[in-house]
């Protein structure tokens, strides 16, 4: 059983309040960084609008930057169950547009807030190494999951390829969705996969031996 803050055993009421509480912090984080700037904004002025003391934000939080990346359990969550679900039996093109169409769902509720991380970030390059560093975390994550599924220990080419591939195409899935070039984001990701599959063609030219 987990603890509320002060170390007492937390109800499952308790730590639904606390949730509610801690998912306020981030929007109004969120928030106060498109409008004023990521640089611009204080552990301080975020405690302030959301009502609460900075003691309370850093029991959230670590830090000002874990508010801007707080999504990242939640996509970890949202990879190792489309990889799970997986069918091993299809051929690879199809086990990579089932781990795509599953993950894209598991985004889609998450969607609008992902933007505006996204446009947080773009507005401040200094975040970039940072949101480099969670991505290739994601793509590490990714080819461990792929290459388990398929009952290897740890993942060979074919994993890292596919994990590397995998999010390529959800990256420019989401930017085809945020320009409105697509409906959704599972749409996109059809729209993008179909246009990978295009570009390799049926029988992709071999490598030098």
């Amino acid at each position: 059983m987990g603890r509320t803050a002060d170390g007492r055993p937390a109800t499952s009421d308790s730590a639904s309040r606390r949730e509610r509480s801690r998912v306020s912090v981030e929007r109004t984080a969120l928030a106060l960084f498109r409008r004023r700037g990521y640089d611009a904004v204080t552990v301080e002025d975020i405690s302030a609008a959301a009502g609460i003391g900075p003691a309370t934000f850093y029991r959230y939080f670590g830090s000002k930057r874990e508010v801007l990346f707080a999504y990242q359990p939640y996509l970890l969550d949202g990879i190792r169950e489309a990889a799970e679900r997986m069918d091993v039996t299809q051929a690879r093109p199809a086990q990579l547009l089932e781990v795509l169409t599953a993950f894209a769902a598991h985004l889609a509720a998450q969607a609008k807030a992902m933007a505006a991380r996204d446009e947080i970030v773009a507005a401040n390059p200094a975040l970039l190494p940072y949101t480099l560093a969670v991505q290739r975390d994601w793509e590490t994550h990714l080819a461990q999951h792929l290459a388990r599924r398929r009952g290897l220990d740890e993942p060979d080419l074919a994993a890292r390829a596919d994990a590397a591939l995998i999010l390529v195409v959800i990256r420019l899935a989401f930017r085809q969705w945020r320009a409105g070039r697509s409906p959704g984001l599972g749409e996109a990701v059809g729209v993008v996969f179909a246009e990978v599959g295009r570009a390799l063609g049926d029988s992709p030219p071999a490598g030098p031996q």
